[in-house]
């Protein structure tokens, strides 16, 4: 069976919703502030989308030298940013949508 969980704006009013519920022989029980916001993060995880992209993997490609030092070099001077391609946002877009 489903529950309700109610959140009153004060003491006062939760007293007085716990004794409507005594008279009207429902069965009530307080919780914590805290197992509330469990409660409702729990619920909002449900919804949560988790299958995630995934790839396959690709074989390892020889480096040469000189690109090993671009590499090296754009690694220093990218540090500390995220950027994304536009191809690669099309392929993430791609494989999302043919789902």
């Amino acid at each position: 069976m489903d529950s309700i969980l109610i959140s009153p704006k004060d003491d006062e009013e939760l007293e007085y919703v716990l004794q409507l519920l005594k008279t009207l022989e429902i069965v009530a029980q307080k919780i914590s502030e805290k197992d509330k916001d469990d409660f409702e993060l729990a619920n909002l995880m449900k919804d949560v989308d988790v299958t995630g992209i995934v790839r396959e993997e690709s074989k390892a490609v020889k480096l040469s030298v000189d690109q090993i030092a671009l590499l090296v070099k754009s690694e220093k001077e990218i540090s500390g940013k995220t950027f994304v391609t536009e191809k690669q946002i099309q392929v993430d877009e791609d494989e999302w949508l043919s789902k």
